[in-house]
């Protein structure tokens, strides 16, 4: 997995230092940016083979990201990171396009999990788009 390459976008700066140290067994290439704007031009100037996005960000927030992305027909993994547990507002990304999403605080080992997943081809399909989204084993979140 060493060619892979993965964006961490978040502009809180410790929590993307959280996402590193929790994929640093990995063995991949982790690029950082600090809101969307500067995610965006970073993978289309290096295009990621996984995205982990924040929702919250200054200049672009994580829903304009995958709005983005989808709308050019960009099909790369993403990965939100939330510190809500709403559900309305998790389907709403899912019908977006994402592929699993990481509730703050998170365990190491659930985002890695779903990161090698991903990346190695072997992660379950996302639920249909019309499918409320729910907290199970093939969209990993992290107990507190």
């Amino acid at each position: 997995m060493a060619d892979k390459r993965i964006l961490v976008a978040d502009d809180i700066s410790v929590i993307r230092g959280f996402v590193k140290s929790a994929l640093v067994e990995l063995k991949v290439s982790i690029a950082e940016a600090s809101d969307g704007r500067q995610a965006l031009d970073m993978h289309e100037s290096m295009p990621a083979d996984l995205i982990i996005c924040d929702i919250g960000m200054p200049n672009m927030g994580g829903e304009q990201v995958v709005k983005t992305l989808r709308e050019k027909g960009d099909t790369t993994p993403i990965i939100i990171l939330t510190a809500e547990a709403d559900k309305g507002m998790i389907g709403r990304f899912v019908q977006l396009g994402i592929q699993g999403y990481v509730i703050k605080p998170f365990k190491p080992g659930v985002l890695a999990d779903r990161v090698i997943e991903l990346l190695s081809g072997t992660a379950p399909p996302p639920p249909p788009p019309s499918a409320p989204a729910e907290t199970t084993d093939e969209t990993p979140s992290a107990d507190a």
